[in-house]
């Protein structure tokens, strides 16, 4: 363990409080082992471990951690858990999922642990039964590690051991990174709280609903590409640290910007997280789409566009407009064609964003908004590249990784209002003209041809499962066209279906799709 002394006999850990907080758990949860055994004694024995009296006398946690706070002290540092409610975020989950598994390993090591009462200080509790002996050698054991325990003498000499840690090799995340060089510049003057800590802990906070915590790397290098310089995740910290250099007031500057940015972020990974207008629901559509195609080199110019809006530097219209043009881009170069960026893509993306970060005039934004327009365009696949590869959609119960693509390709080719019809894309499912129960044996077609994407349309189960039922293609055609389903005519062949109906209708689907897309982007 690597550490520094804040104050006699406190100190600050450097490098081990994974370790030491994984002692932590096991210690309470042998605890809790001898709780239910009715060995009280030996519970409080090994409490001392955890909690111990100070100076003053009072009790205070020989591990006090401020990110998990109350969450780690309440339900299991203290001697019995208090069933009391507190927020419980990712770090606080992955805390209690650890412990339980601690707690299961006990219990299958002494399986009495699950079937004993807890006599709650029983004078004639037996030491030298099995399961007791069992827990004891435990407990010496983790008591019995050993620790090489390296002190510094200042903070500042442990903030720079912590990077040189992980310049040698150290598996340190970039986030770990900047946590460290922002809390070593902006110094603390409150006695009581760590601004600085606070702040940091406040933006973390903001990915616990919507993403797991690897987030938060990919989180800082987008927000960096969009504002300040197109780099690579190795070479961001590095950045960061040219960036903020000795001044305390860079860093503020940062972890300000950090805080805002993080929340515009956690709207990108998790749309339906914001509340949207409803004159914005198209917005929140476009953000839901690129997260189906996953695809994240536009993510740097969609903060910054975001950023814009909610400055009110932005309007909604040209909001929507660029939005649903790098969506419509990115489902033919990516969810289609899958084509390769080579880094182009992203890095355009960056200057675009920088550029649209620092406009302060709508002519200036407008500039961006035009250039990515060519952009754009200059990027777009052709028709046939796209027909190819679109004609290789499909979906049924033996393919299903295109699933989310064929289901956005559908809704694609709906109308947004029918005055005939009134349609929920959201509750219609995928559906088959020829059923996936066709035996294959009495028709020209394979499983390959009912998959594919030109024998299938969004339904609703009504219609589905009662109207059409098991009616052949050519009669379910008929019915839809005379419900007005709203569907280019086109798109509703009339003629004995096979597998070369399957393949014409696929292929008139896909220009269809491209005619519109090109019209927007």
């Amino acid at each position: 363990m690597v550490v520094y002394q804040t104050r006699k006999p406190y100190f600050g850990i450097v490098d081990g409080q994974q370790r030491l907080t994984t002692i932590t758990l096991i210690l309470s949860a042998i605890r809790n082992a001898f709780i239910t055994l009715g060995e009280n004694n030996l519970a409080k024995g090994v409490h001392k471990y955890v909690e111990k009296a100070n100076i003053d006398n009072e009790d205070e946690f020989v591990l006090n951690s401020e990110t998990s706070f109350p969450y780690l002290q309440d339900h299991i540092q203290s001697f019995n858990g208090l069933n009391v409610s507190c927020d419980v975020g990712v770090e606080e989950k992955k805390l209690e999922s650890a412990f339980t598994i601690i707690e299961k390993n006990l219990e299958r090591y002494i399986p009495e642990l699950s079937d004993v009462h807890s006599e709650q200080g029983n004078l004639f509790t037996d030491h030298d039964n099995l399961a007791v002996q069992k827990l004891k050698n435990i407990r010496d054991k983790v008591l019995s590690l050993k620790l090489v325990f390296i002190q510094l003498d200042n903070e500042d000499d442990a903030y720079l051991i912590f990077e040189t840690l992980n310049a040698r090799g150290r598996d340190l995340t970039t986030s770990d990174l900047v946590k460290n060089l922002m809390l070593k510049r902006i110094k603390n003057t409150s006695v009581s709280i760590d601004q600085a800590k606070e702040s940091w802990n406040g933006m973390v906070r903001h990915f616990d609903d919507v993403a797991d915590p690897s987030s938060l790397d990919a989180f800082l290098l987008h927000f960096w590409v969009s504002k300040y310089k197109y780099t690579t995740d190795k070479k961001l910290f590095s950045e960061v640290k040219a960036f903020i250099g000795n001044s305390a007031e860079s860093a503020k500057e940062l972890m300000s910007d950090l805080n805002i940015y993080s929340k515009l972020y956690c709207t990108l990974l998790s749309p339906s997280q914001r509340d949207w207008s409803k004159e914005e629901v198209l917005v929140k559509k476009s953000l839901i789409s690129l997260n189906i195609f996953k695809v994240k080199q536009q993510t740097a110019l969609t903060l910054a566009l975001l950023h814009k809006y909610d400055k009110k530097l932005l309007s909604l219209r040209n909001l929507r407009k660029t939005l649903e043009k790098i969506e419509l881009f990115h489902y033919c170069f990516n969810a289609i064609t899958s084509q390769r960026s080579s880094g182009a893509i992203a890095s355009n993306y960056s200057r675009l964003a920088i550029k649209l970060t620092e406009a302060s005039e709508n002519g200036q934004i407008q500039s961006v908004l035009n250039e990515l327009d060519t952009f754009l365009r200059s990027k777009m696949p052709d028709l046939n590249e796209f027909r190819v590869k679109f004609s290789e959609l499909g979906y049924g119960n033996k393919k299903s990784k295109d699933k989310n693509i064929v289901r956005y390709s559908l809704e694609f080719l709906l109308p947004k209002n029918n005055g005939c019809l009134s349609v929920d894309n959201q509750h219609l499912t995928i559906e088959h003209f020829l059923s996936q129960s066709t035996d294959l044996s009495s028709c020209d077609v394979s499983d390959d041809e009912i998959y594919n994407i030109g024998n299938l349309l969004l339904l609703d189960n009504t219609t589905n499962s009662i109207e059409l039922a098991d009616k052949p293609p050519r009669d379910k055609f008929e019915i839809l066209r005379k419900k007005n389903y709203p569907m280019e005519e086109s798109l509703l062949l009339p003629q004995n279906w096979n597998k070369d109906s399957i393949k014409k209708r696929a292929d008139i689907m896909a220009q269809e799709i491209y005619k519109k897309c090109r019209k927007i982007v």
